[in-house]
């Protein structure tokens, strides 16, 4: 039986680097687009340049699967006016290259699945549970998500079928919140954003890495789904059970949250606020985590680091 074969964007970031190894093991042959000379073991290798609108030959040729992963980092650097541009640009252009691309010389593509975060609900610290029946914020991450998702949407309307992927913050031991506080946590003292009472719709790296297999290999999976842990935490629940993790005990000191505006400015919410996110559909489709519980998979991550 002929290997199916995997595209993805953004294969040199902290998910895609977790991803293609499990995409291989799995029986996957798997392509990544670069802006560089950047490579990977057990990958093939193809050129793109968004600004340019260039996919090199061959890329998307014969491919089954695209995983669009791509995007600049929008938790990096303060929101100035440009910057805001180059998070929007980085993945909308993207995604409609991809779209024009395919349409050339691939339109026999099974499936396109896309990146997307579950700042498309916005920064809202309540009880309320989003899930992907709510319509989006309007605040600055909630509108990049809208317009990721749209770009997307041509797959969808061009006859693919497409997946929309609702990241919450990503755990993992080589990037990502983790290497940030782990630091802190080091030296026993680390102040909290505002009271710290906002919630934190976490995931382990390897589940969303396996929700991603899920999705390409089960052809019945097709929309948007949410992928966070179902045990959802708040920002000081989760420094205390990273605590009792690493057996240190932390000074969490709460901090007033005009400093965070001042240092942050409109990106300052992402800090201060934090929603509850809804597991229900992903696990539905049947999917089953390997890391429901915050504990479990800190010391699954700990352990690695």
């Amino acid at each position: 039986m002929k290997r199916k074969t995997v595209l993805i964007t953004g294969g040199t970031g902290l998910v895609g680097r977790a991803l293609i190894p499990l995409l291989i093991n799995s029986g996957y042959r798997v392509r990544i687009l670069t802006r560089g000379k950047s490579s990977i073991d057990g990958t093939e290798s193809f050129k793109w340049d968004i600004k340019n609108g260039y996919i090199e030959d061959g890329a998307v040729e014969g491919v089954d699967h695209i995983i669009h992963l791509a995007g600049e980092n929008i938790g990096k650097g303060r929101w100035t006016k440009s910057r805001k541009k180059v998070i929007f640009h980085s993945r909308i252009d993207s995604a409609r290259l991809l779209f024009d691309t395919v349409e050339k010389r691939n339109p026999k593509l099974n499936s396109f699945t896309s990146a997307s975060a579950t700042g498309y609900y916005g920064a809202l610290t309540s009880g309320y549970i989003f899930s992907e029946k709510d319509p989006p914020a309007e605040d600055f991450t909630a509108r990049v998500c809208i317009k990721w998702e749209e770009a997307a949407g041509l797959f969808r309307s061009g006859g693919y079928r497409t997946t929309l992927v609702r990241t919450g913050i990503v755990l993992s031991q080589k990037g990502g919140l983790l290497s940030k506080i782990l630091p802190a946590v080091n030296i026993r003292f680390l102040p909290l954003f505002g009271k710290g009472n906002h919630y934190l719709p976490w995931i382990h790296i390897d589940d969303l890495c396996f929700i991603y297999l899920k999705i390409i290999d089960d052809n019945n999976i097709d929309g948007v789904f949410n992928a966070v842990a179902p045990g959802p935490v708040d920002y000081r629940t989760f420094i205390k059970t990273l605590s009792a993790v690493k057996n240190k005990k932390i000074l969490i000191p709460p901090t007033p949250v005009l400093p965070w505006k001042i240092i942050f400015g409109e990106k300052a919410s992402m800090l201060l606020e934090g929603s509850r996110v809804s597991a229900d559909k992903i696990m539905s489709a049947g999917y089953e985590f390997r890391y429901p519980d915050l504990k479990p998979a800190l010391e699954n991550l700990l352990k690695k680091s």
